[in-house]
């Protein structure tokens, strides 16, 4: 075991996972009791899905002496944020830009000669059973985008043209102080991945006990975790968690994370 990060941050980080399950049961209840909205619904519960199975894996890295590593799943976890963010920003368009989440790669194979012309024909029913489960005043806008727009470089585009207008747009300062941090590690960067090396100048492809590195990992996958699964809660779940993320947020403070 490599782990030496502060045993009280390792333990937020379980904390952060039991919050985050905690959230996940409040929304299936407030589910039952509200209108059913399928594909924004089904796109934020994927997204907290994915953020929980990650937020769970950066531990493991850390352990085994590979928080380096955790550099691109960081940043992934950014992105999962920013979508949630996205579709939960308008609630009157949250159905649409869920689907638009759930659906982009479906537009993206629509034109792909690797597909037979029977599989794309497949593929335009796939979107356009989509679009049926669509309330009836987005179904126009969805067809335009889906079948006549060009593709985009991102499924929140031309809403919002690339990664850092979100951030700018829908995040905190701090949080955009964290996309800028991990952004560079999840492209092959040199320095970026240096980032979470104690020793940077020790090239080796070696485990590592590497303290601040792991309690930067630890911390910038809490703070993704929390901010996913509070918008949720706020968005899908009636903000009965305020309490719960209030109190859980100033014992994460309180640790003085990296």
């Amino acid at each position: 075991m490599f782990l030496i990060a502060d045993p009280k941050l390792v333990t937020c980080h379980a904390d952060a996972a039991e919050y985050a399950v905690r959230i996940n049961q409040s929304i299936v209840l407030v589910h039952e009791t509200r209108a059913s909205s399928p594909l924004s619904g089904g796109a934020l519960w994927s997204i907290r899905a994915d953020q929980l199975a990650l937020h769970r894996a950066i531990l493991p890295l850390c352990a085994d002496g590979w928080a380096f590593a955790s550099a691109p799943l960081l940043r992934t976890m950014l992105d999962l944020l920013l979508s949630a963010a996205v579709i939960a920003r308008k609630p009157d368009e949250a159905e649409y830009r869920g689907f638009k989440y759930t659906h982009i790669f479906l537009k993206d194979n629509l034109n792909n000669p690797v597909f037979t012309k029977e599989q794309r024909s497949e593929i335009r029913e796939q979107i356009s059973t989509g679009i049926k489960q669509l309330p009836e005043e987005s179904r126009e806008k969805a067809q335009q985008f889906m079948f006549k727009e060009r593709m985009y470089p991102y499924w929140f585009s031309p809403e919002f043209a690339r990664p850092s207008d979100v951030v700018e747009q829908l995040c905190s300062a701090d949080v955009a102080k964290l996309y800028r941090l991990f952004s560079g590690g999840s492209h092959g960067g040199y320095i970026g991945l240096r980032l979470l090396k104690d020793q940077p100048d020790e090239v080796h492809p070696n485990p590592r006990a590497d303290k601040r590195s792991q309690e930067m990992a630890l911390a910038g996958s809490i703070r993704f975790t929390f901010e996913t699964f509070r918008g949720c809660d706020r968005s899908e779940g009636a903000s009965l968690n305020e309490g719960l993320s209030k109190s859980f947020f100033e014992k994460f403070q309180s640790l003085n994370p990296a």
